[in-house]
């Protein structure tokens, strides 16, 4: 997954996501959206033949800042998820 930063100032962030479905924009986005310093966040698809899904953020913050740490609570999160998960 490649990605280029289209936007990338202090408060504002568009990041394009390169040959991946809106699964992992999605993620991020839905943890973005529970900080208070967040005030938009959305994902874009513009036409279904185009490989590539916008994150869109702006923010009281440092947008990139906040986007880093929404990455690293999914990390937490799947570690947990794969730590329940029984094993067999």
């Amino acid at each position: 997954m490649k990605l280029n930063f289209l936007e990338d100032d202090p408060k504002s962030l568009v990041v394009e996501f390169e040959d991946a479905d809106r699964s992992v924009p999605e993620m991020i986005k839905s943890k973005l959206i529970e900080n208070k310093d967040v005030e938009f966040a959305g994902v874009v698809k513009e036409h279904p033949d185009i490989a590539t899904t916008k994150l869109i953020v702006k923010s009281t913050k440092n947008a990139r800042s906040l986007v880093l740490n929404a990455v690293e609570e999914l990390q937490d999160d799947i570690k947990s998820l794969s730590a329940s998960l029984p094993k067999k």
